[in-house]
């Protein structure tokens, strides 16, 4: 048991009791964002005050990553194994073979991504004001970093790194286009299969323009 003021309630009951306020929460925060998501209104409709809250949740901080962290650390997990799967191969097959790795995990991460939509869309349309604001940029800026990294390692002379920066945008739109295909609740085969192939013609462009830059 633990005790909220002087009322003592079970285990189950707290359960019950997060798990309606969750509810709540998720409902509001899709509608007004983490920023002007009403804490009282989130309270009321759970059917508890305002105070009650607190007794579970310390900040509205606190309950927007009740809802949201579970499926990142699961996502970022995933990233970080494909990195480190592509960090093992021989350095000069990383930029030609690391493809092969992505796409053998988009399942992985679309299943994922698919087990908690309405986290994705807390993430990615209202996180304003959280730690999660601008995490496409982040991941953008992940796989940009393993790309020239992966051109270095190759120590050919026919491949040359490219501008983080454009990079940086090359990525973002196709981080942005698995997240946008996720949250217009497209069926999990299409969303694989657009990622594989919407990932193959960016790995073809890209190398291509790695290779460009050394006949300048």
């Amino acid at each position: 048991e633990c005790k909220l003021g002087t009322n003592k309630i079970t285990k189950r009951e707290e359960i019950v009791t997060k798990q309606l306020l969750l509810e709540s929460a998720e409902k509001f925060f899709l509608e007004y964002g983490y920023q002007a998501a009403p804490l009282r209104k989130i309270a009321s409709e759970a059917g508890f005050t305002h105070g009650a809250l607190y007794g579970y949740f310390s900040s509205k901080e606190e309950l927007f990553y009740a809802l949201t962290d579970p499926m990142v650390e699961r996502l970022m997990k995933v990233l970080d194994r494909i990195r480190d799967e592509m960090d093992a191969l021989p350095k000069e097959k990383q930029l030609y073979e690391m493809g092969n790795i992505y796409y053998s995990n988009i399942p992985k991460i679309v299943d994922i991504l698919l087990a908690d939509r309405a986290a994705v869309k807390l993430i990615i349309n209202c996180a304003k004001g959280t730690k999660y604001e601008g995490i496409i940029d982040k991941i953008a800026g992940r796989n940009a970093m393993c790309l020239n990294k992966a051109a270095e390692n190759s120590e050919s002379k026919a491949v040359k790194s490219i501008k983080t920066e454009i990079l940086e945008i090359l990525m973002d739109g196709y981080v942005r286009t698995l997240f946008r295909l996720v949250i217009s609740d497209k069926n999990r085969e299409t969303i694989i299969q657009c990622m594989e192939m919407v990932g193959k013609i960016y790995e073809t462009g890209i190398i291509a323009l790695m290779q460009e830059k050394t006949e300048k």
